[in-house]
């Protein structure tokens, strides 16, 4: 009896070591403390060119289709970033020209396809989180009159 105790006492405590911090979201990992989301949107946006603006574009891209994180979906806002980016008329001129093959392949849809995608993303942003709904939704009907 004494050892099954010492037993379930020594695989408790050996159960609780380990890593149990978790994210919610992922931002596109990180490097230096710094996650990319804040590398390329945050940090950027006074600065922002159109090298830049085409990384910015595959990273959103990417956060949105490959999420990661304890809830396996885009983290909160993100989707809609994206949509409002892909939604400006020069986004679509900017990428194809300054984009990469490499980024245009990783984009995966056609600059005529933005404004769609956008609208796309606008929905995803609802459904993943209905708080934003009273925000997104008059955004959304602004833009796609």
């Amino acid at each position: 009896m004494r050892r099954s105790v010492i037993l379930l006492a020594v695989g408790l405590l050996l159960s609780a070591c380990g890593p149990t911090a978790q994210i919610l979201y992922d931002w596109g990992g990180e490097s230096d403390g710094v996650t990319q989301y804040e590398r390329l949107a945050y940090r950027s946006s006074a600065k922002q060119s159109p090298e830049s603006m085409c990384a910015m574009l595959v990273m959103y891209e990417n956060l949105v289709t490959h999420p990661g994180g304890l809830r396996q979906v885009p983290p909160p806002g993100i989707c809609a970033e994206y949509a409002w980016l892909l939604a400006q008329p020069e986004t679509a001129a900017v990428f194809a020209e300054h984009a990469t093959s490499r980024q245009k392949a990783a984009l995966g849809f056609a600059t005529a396809a933005f404004l769609e995608r956008s609208r796309e993303l606008f929905e995803m942003e609802m459904r993943y989180y209905p708080e934003s709904i009273t925000f997104i939704k008059p955004l959304a009907a602004r833009l796609f009159k």
